[in-house]
């Protein structure tokens, strides 16, 4: 040992220890690299530490894509509880329309997403799992003929003026609502607004320009509101699945993590194409 310490402190160039026939102490020199030393060893086992966690997907990074309006679902609680069980994930998120959200996951921009199921044909690269069913609300101004009625269904809306969500750029038979009203209506709407934000569709529709259609918790808590009439679809004809969708590259030990913290859903499927 005494070899040992003499090498090495030959190899600093300074005296470690301050030696005599009865007792051995640290110099100043000693105690500073005392100290040195064990803050390495604490910061080796660290970095060990972050290495197996990276190597068992509970390290890194995730890009999380979700529909407008879904930051009034649970969705916070998702996140919250994601977060605290996996610190050392990074999570990154993007806000985005239903199609949009397609395109960020098919072009590997987004690692998942939450999202709705109307176009999951479509991409046949991606997989998905169903999550819940969210039923459809008709959004409505005060004083509107059908603002005292119960339910409603999509022909009931036939000749009514809409106002929609949509990316500017895509034309009109690709938006999500003249899919839906056709083939749950059969019509194709009269579309008087294109929006990217939920609460300028509300507020164009309290303003009387025209009616709406969104899921059940992008408008929960405006159901009370003076200036807005919300009036739920017939189930047949107003549910919409909520999924969680991922690109074929995202490691899959990061989203069976993401999926533990999915609290208040159903038993989740498996994941399907």
């Amino acid at each position: 040992m005494t070899l040992q310490i003499q090498s090495l402190e030959e190899k600093i160039g300074v005296p470690l220890f301050v030696r005599d026939k009865h007792h051995v102490e640290l110099t100043a020199a000693g105690k500073v690299y005392l100290n040195e030393a064990r803050a390495i060893l604490v910061r080796a086992e660290e970095a060990a530490k972050l290495a197996r966690t990276a190597a068992e997907g509970v390290a890194g990074e995730l890009t999380i894509g979700f529909i407008r309006g879904y930051e009034q679902s649970r969705f916070s609680e998702t996140l919250r509880s994601f977060h605290e069980a996996y610190p050392n994930i990074s999570i990154h998120l993007l806000r985005e329309n239903m199609s949009a959200l397609y395109e960020l996951l098919d072009n590997g921009t987004c690692d998942l997403a939450f999202n709705l199921s109307l176009y999951t044909q479509n991409y046949g690269d991606l997989k998905h799992r169903f999550l819940k069913r969210f039923p459809m609300m008709a959004v409505l101004y005060p004083g509107h003929t059908l603002a005292g009625e119960s339910h409603l269904m999509y022909r009931d809306l036939a000749r009514e003026d809409f106002i929609i969500m949509q990316p500017q750029g895509r034309s009109n038979d690709e938006a999500e609502e003249v899919l839906i009203c056709y083939n749950k209506g059969g019509f194709i709407p009269n579309i008087v607004a294109r929006e990217r934000e939920v609460q300028t569709v509300l507020l164009e529709v309290s303003a009387g320009f025209g009616v709406a259609i969104l899921p059940e918790y992008a408008v929960r808590h405006y159901r009370n509101a003076r200036n807005l009439v919300v009036v739920p679809l017939l189930r047949a004809d107003g549910s919409r699945k909520n999924l969680i969708l991922r690109s074929h590259g995202v490691r899959a030990t990061r989203i069976r993590r993401l999926k533990s913290c999915c609290s208040g859903w159903r038993r989740m499927s498996t994941w399907s194409k």
